[in-house]
């Protein structure tokens, strides 16, 4: 056996936790990117690349350096837009490996806040009095009461506002207290916000938490609803998810719909809401579209989240 060590410089003032998660952050990506023979040199600038990528985050969030678009969701049955959700866009890049990043790290949950923040603040300018928003929470962010406090701190000066945001729990980090999340969830929905389990099908979790997590509403994965004309097996998942969610009470959206095709295969299936590029593409604001008739109710109705 040989033994062989390396250091790599840390500034004085980083944070304990997130610097001993950037470790095993960055000796897991250098294990999967093969830098296990150089262990000392790849490892060493790996773990400076995820310090920086943090320091770099955490400075984003700070700084609310970061924009949200709005994607409409509709009601199936009169085509009228129902809600939005709000979508993180950094710059030219996507998302997904900052958040993952972030989960990884533990900073995830300052970044929920902040869009929810975002959201809010839309919510509450002149002309956006009937809009309403759905955001994402990481399962991670979970784990603790400071995202569900800060949630309702922001809400608490007027709490009417309550009504008109959703929060789409995600599963790309696993909630690892499911019954503290529980108890989370359940205090959201008593003060008025509504919750919804985001990207069900997918995660090795979805079963679980549509058991054990309180929620009004499940998003059908987009991977299911692509294949929905084509697949009798994903048509087959769908139906049961339909009809299982309606015995737990609870609507469904169906994402990622870009066909006239799939909208009327899900909307047969009774889906409830849809949400995909037949309907509207992420805008800088919510933009309300001219909705399509597609049955006897009066175009034009609000509805509520139920």
């Amino acid at each position: 056996l040989a033994v062989r060590t390396t250091e790599a410089a840390l500034s004085g003032g980083a944070p304990t936790e997130p610097t001993v998660r950037a470790l095993r952050f960055a000796l897991e990506a250098c294990i999967r990117e093969g830098g296990i023979d150089g262990a000392g040199a790849a490892f060493s600038e790996s773990l400076k690349r995820t310090l920086k990528e943090a320091d770099r985050f955490r400075a984003m969030v700070q700084a609310r350096d970061f924009a949200l678009e709005y994607q409409p969701i509709v009601d199936l049955a009169s085509g009228v837009t129902h809600h939005f959700e709000a979508l993180a866009r950094f710059g030219s890049h996507g998302p997904a490996a900052s958040i993952r990043l972030a989960e990884e790290l533990g900073l995830i949950e300052g970044f929920d806040l902040a869009v929810a923040e975002k959201a809010l603040q839309l919510l509450r300018r002149p002309g956006f009095g009937l809009t309403r928003i759905a955001v994402n929470v990481s399962g991670a962010s979970l784990g603790a009461d400071r995202y569900v406090d800060g949630l309702l701190r922001l809400t608490a000066a007027a709490p009417e506002i309550r009504a008109r945001i959703m929060i789409e729990v995600t599963e790309t980090a696993a909630v690892a207290d499911i019954e503290a999340a529980a108890r989370r969830l359940t205090a959201l929905r008593r003060a008025g916000i509504k919750v919804c389990l985001d990207d069900f099908g997918v995660g090795a979790a979805s079963l679980d938490y549509l058991h054990r997590l309180p929620a009004d509403t499940v998003k059908i994965d987009g991977r299911f609803v692509r294949e929905i004309v084509s697949d009798d097996r994903a048509r087959d998942l769908v139906a049961h998810l339909v009809e299982l969610c309606g015995d737990l009470k609870m609507s469904t959206i169906a994402e990622m719909i870009e066909s006239e095709d799939q909208a009327a295969a899900v909307r047969a299936l009774g889906v409830g809401y849809g949400q995909g590029w037949l309907f509207g593409r992420p805008a800088s604001e919510p933009v309300l579209a001219a909705p399509k008739p597609v049955s006897a109710r009066r175009v034009g109705a609000v509805a509520g989240w139920a």
